[in-house]
């Protein structure tokens, strides 16, 4: 199972949600099942989670489950997986376009102006084939 570090300069809105069944999860699973993020504030292993990512995509908006959280010196990181094929698969494109925009950010701190399809192009190149595969 890989979880993907998102970016802390593109911030996530995450929000407890009622308890949602999700199938049973098969910890033997390979590939991209969700992401890592550094809350404010910590959130219970098990519970839902609503996801939304307004300055990548207004319409974003998924569901996951908190498998866990860990206090560091600056928030708390937590894992967040999402255990159907469709909020899987769209959240994964959705971590792409998040790095790449990361990207041209810490491009730009070292004096680098690059649009978004430059940026893409070059993370692409450098980064595209070492993250992690969608199969659930």
């Amino acid at each position: 199972m890989e979880f993907v570090l998102h970016p802390r300069d593109l911030p996530l809105d995450i929000t407890l949600i009622e308890d949602q069944p999700f199938p049973p999860i098969n910890e033997e699973r390979a590939g991209f099942v969700g992401i890592t993020y550094v809350a404010l504030r910590p959130f219970d292993n098990g519970r839902s989670v609503r996801i939304t990512l307004e300055e990548i995509d207004p319409n974003f908006c998924v569901s996951g489950r908190v498998v866990w959280c860990n206090k560091e010196k600056d928030g708390y990181r937590i894992a967040i997986e999402f255990p159907t094929n469709e909020e899987c698969y769209c959240v994964r494109m959705i971590e792409q376009l998040s790095q790449i925009e990361h990207y041209r950010r810490q491009a730009k701190i070292q004096g680098r102006r690059l649009n978004y399809n430059e940026a893409a192009a070059e993370w692409i190149q450098k980064f595209a084939a070492s993250f992690p595969a969608f199969s659930i």
